[in-house]
């Protein structure tokens, strides 16, 4: 299949896929070519997948829920499958044969953590780090990240992650760059946080600032703006 570029009629970015035959998405299907489009339906379950597994290593997931992979696996999939079934936000992904290995997540304005945390943060913020296994523990990375949230209206990145054992091929860069590009059509900024240094670098290549830093459970967060190209 090829991906095409279009906009749904109430302004919001998305993606079309032109049709082809049965015969041509066969092929396309066993080419091993890589489509980066808007996920649809059940294919954001597979992205929460893929995000949970790229992302549970994370310094942020593993100072959340501590040592164990299989819970931390648990809990950042319940998390984002949460996030993308309650968004209206289209949610771009790349996929190889069906199969999604990447996503760059994205909430529209007044829908972010800094929107749903902040009745929470002074509290949250005031009390001492909750133990591991304590279900509020997450709370003082979102509280921080909500504390340190852009005020003007923006587009709240996340989660971007690709499946292990295909990182480091471009399919993170690919699909970044689609979400970037639809930012730039619609002239709306982009904000994002990253807990680990080397992707500052990532993202600034993208067109990303560094603007601000911060510590909670002992991990640092990385703040980072995009202006829309013009």
């Amino acid at each position: 299949m090829v991906a095409v570029r279009s906009t749904d009629g109430d302004g919001l970015p998305s993606w079309a896929a032109v049709q082809v035959s049965d015969a041509e998405a066969d092929g396309a299907r066993g080419s091993g070519q890589i489509e980066v489009r808007i996920l649809r339906g059940a294919e954001l379950r597979d992205a929460a997948g893929a995000a949970a597994r790229a992302l549970q290593d994370d310094p942020a997931t593993v100072a959340s829920y501590g040592d164990d992979p299989l819970v931390r696996l648990t809990h950042t999939y319940g998390l984002f499958l949460e996030l993308f079934e309650r968004t209206v936000a289209p949610q771009h992904g790349a996929l190889c044969g069906g199969c999604v290995l990447a996503v760059a997540g994205v909430l529209p304005p007044g829908t972010c953590v800094g929107a749903l945390m902040a009745p929470y943060v002074e509290s949250t913020l005031a009390r001492a780090d909750p133990p591991l296994g304590d279900p509020l523990r997450p709370m003082k990375l979102w509280a921080t990240w909500a504390a340190h949230d852009l005020q003007e209206e923006h587009w709240h990145i996340g989660p971007v992650g690709v499946e292990p054992g295909y990182q480091g091929m471009g399919i993170g860069r690919a699909v970044m760059e689609a979400l970037c590009l639809d930012l730039d059509d619609h002239g709306q900024v982009g904000w994002l946080e990253t807990n680990k240094e080397r992707n500052v670098g990532f993202y600034s290549a993208l067109g990303f600032e560094l603007v601000d830093e911060a510590v909670a459970l002992g991990v640092p967060s990385w703040f980072m703006r995009r202006e829309p190209a013009s």
